[in-house]
C-alpha cells in the first residue's frame, strides 16, 4: 500500500513537473506582440523570461530569502503582485492569484509586466534584468520575426 501511495505522488509531481508551456525567444516575440507589447520593449521582455524562467510558463521558484515565492514565465513575486492564496495578507500589486501566472496564457503575465513597468519607470524591477538584460543588443532577437 506505501508503494502505491508513493507511485501516486511521484505520477502527480511528474504531471506538475511536466505542464506548463515552455517557448522559444522567436515564439515569446510573436506572443508579447500578438498581446501589443510595444515592439522597442520586446526584447526586454523575452530577456527577462529568459532568465527568470528559462521560458516556461509553470514555473514556481524555490523561497526566496525573504520567504515568498515567484511565479510564471516572468517569476512574479507572491508578497508584492500576486496573492498565493495561503491566507497570509500580501500587497497583490496585480490583483491576481499567483495561480494565474503559472498556466499557458501569458496575458495576464503580460499585464502584470507592464503595470510593474509602469510604476517602476522601467524594467529595474527584475533583478535578471538588470543583471543580464538592460544591456542587450539588437542581435537579441537576431532572425526572429514579429
Amino acid at each position: 500500500m506505501k508503494m502505491t501511495g508513493m507511485t501516486i505522488i511521484f505520477i502527480s509531481a511528474t504531471v506538475l513537473a511536466v505542464s506548463g508551456k515552455t517557448f522559444n525567444k522567436c515564439e515569446l516575440a510573436k506572443e508579447l506582440a500578438r498581446h501589443g507589447v510595444a515592439h522597442g520593449d520586446i526584447a526586454n521582455y523575452v530577456c527577462m523570461a529568459e532568465h527568470e524562467s528559462g521560458f516556461n510558463t509553470h514555473i514556481r521558484s524555490a523561497a526566496n530569502s525573504d520567504g515568498t515565492h515567484d511565479h510564471g514565465i516572468f517569476q512574479i513575486n507572491d508578497f508584492w503582485n500576486c496573492d498565493p492564496q495561503i491566507g497570509l495578507p500580501t500587497m497583490n500589486g496585480c490583483n491576481h492569484p499567483c495561480s494565474d501566472f503559472r498556466n499557458d496564457d501569458i496575458s495576464d503575465d503580460i499585464r502584470c509586466v507592464q503595470q510593474l513597468k509602469r510604476e517602476h519607470h522601467g524594467f529595474g524591477f527584475s533583478y535578471a534584468w538588470r543583471d543580464y538584460c538592460q544591456h542587450i543588443d539588437s542581435n537579441y532577437l537576431r532572425g526572429c520575426s514579429y
